[in-house]
């Protein structure tokens, strides 16, 4: 559910979008709107605007609440919504200016009443300090979310947790008795995040056990089947990805954290539960699409993740991503398996939110609007994925999960 902020619902990305139509009227120009920053600006400062939602979260430890934005009122049955978009932020936390340009991508793909847009913020304590934000919002380290690092308030869950909160609530039938498809994007640190909970997150299993079946989206269905959810991972320009041995492109003899976490698997996050190996073989299966701007080769860029770790996996957030996924297929054929994965560079973009997702394949990626083609050649048959594997519970951490000596 959400609870509306101050006593009022705020749908910005509505609002902006009649301002910007209004000036488009007027003017006979092209509408620029605010876009999200390239995140060179310094992103220890507090975020200038706070999501006015608060999407509730349960958790073992209690219930928490996350600030988001949303074009609708979620509290409610939606029983036209047939599909969400989860758009995570980068790390400026500008929550607001990722939802806009969304609300935006939505309009340009003509996607109407069917399509409900969230955007949750990752607050830090001096977001919440700056905002006299209530003690029970959630909160992270500055630079811990996206690696889905425990919570500092009001009790320390992972920001994968938040997302799977996000996802129960999607779950619910009695308010989205119709909806087929969650989409989970984000671009540059939120791209991290979600490259990252793609592999060991828990959103199978949440939308397992509220009864639903979830497939990778353009999985091939058996007839007849009901409560099918599918799932689509949209990654657009992260600084680095999580790999699943110390296979990297370029070599690091002298980086000794090379395989740690965020980059690889030793010392993991609490949240990380199960098998690398099996890890690995659903992340295969899962429908990933990685968009890449084809001039984010920026090798001094403010916001690019210079460490040694993130450095062995290419110069620059282009040629990194053309690795990972090169590394992937050679990782899918080699067992043997059909990888639902696919690969899109986006001409004359560099590091840019808004013209990623408002390009023809960002709409595509997000809304499957026309103009770019991003089907598998092969669909496998359902029989061949697994929707997913139930996590273990919290203390039965895998040994496969290394840990550091």
């Amino acid at each position: 559910m959400t609870i509306r902020a101050g006593g009022q619902w705020l749908l910005r990305g509505v609002l902006t979008l009649a301002i910007a139509h209004a000036a488009l009227l007027t003017s006979g120009g092209a509408y620029a709107g605010p876009t999200a920053l390239d995140e060179s600006a310094p992103h220890r400062r507090p975020v200038k605007v706070v999501a006015p939602e608060r999407v509730k979260i349960k958790t073992a430890l209690g219930e928490t609440l996350v600030a988001a934005y949303v074009n609708a009122d979620i509290s409610k049955p939606l029983p036209s919504v047939k599909r969400v978009v989860v758009m995570v932020h980068g790390r400026l936390r500008d929550a607001d200016k990722y939802f806009e340009l969304t609300m935006r991508a939505a309009k340009a793909g003509a996607v109407g009443a069917e399509t409900l847009i969230i955007a949750p913020q990752f607050l830090n304590n001096a977001d919440a300090a700056r905002h006299d934000v209530a003690a029970n919002v959630a909160r992270w380290k500055t630079d811990a979310w996206p690696g889905g690092d425990a919570g500092r308030a009001p009790f320390a869950i992972s920001s994968f947790e938040a997302l799977d909160g996000i996802i129960t609530q999607l779950s619910d039938r009695t308010r989205f008795p119709n909806l087929e498809r969650i989409v989970i994007a984000a671009h540059s640190s939120g791209a991290q995040f979600v490259q990252r909970y793609a592999v060991v997150g828990r959103a199978d299993k949440v939308l397992t056990d509220a009864g639903l079946h979830p497939y990778a989206d353009g999985v091939n269905v058996p007839a007849g089947a009901a409560s099918v959810m599918r799932i689509r991972y949209v990654v657009a320009n992260p600084s680095s990805y999580v790999y699943f041995d110390a296979t990297r492109p370029h070599a690091a003899t002298n980086c000794r954290d090379v395989n740690h976490w965020r980059y690889g698997f030793v010392d993991t996050v609490p949240y990380v539960q199960g098998d690398v190996k099996q890890m690995q073989a659903r992340y295969l299966t899962r429908r990933v699409i990685y968009l890449l701007g084809d001039k984010d080769t920026d090798p001094n860029h403010s916001a690019l993740d210079k460490s040694c770790m993130a450095e062995a996996q290419g110069v620059h957030r282009l040629e990194r991503g053309n690795n990972y996924f090169a590394h992937m297929q050679k990782v899918a054929a080699a067992q043997n398996v059909s990888l639902r994965h696919t690969r899109v560079e986006i001409p004359g973009v560099a590091h840019n939110a808004d013209r990623m997702f408002n390009s023809a394949c960002g709409i595509s990626a997000l809304f499957d609007a026309p103009g770019c083609d991003l089907k598998l050649p092969d669909a496998p048959p359902a029989a061949a994925v697994t929707p997913g594997a139930p996590s273990l519970p919290a203390a039965a951490v895998s040994a496969n999960v290394q840990k550091a000596r």
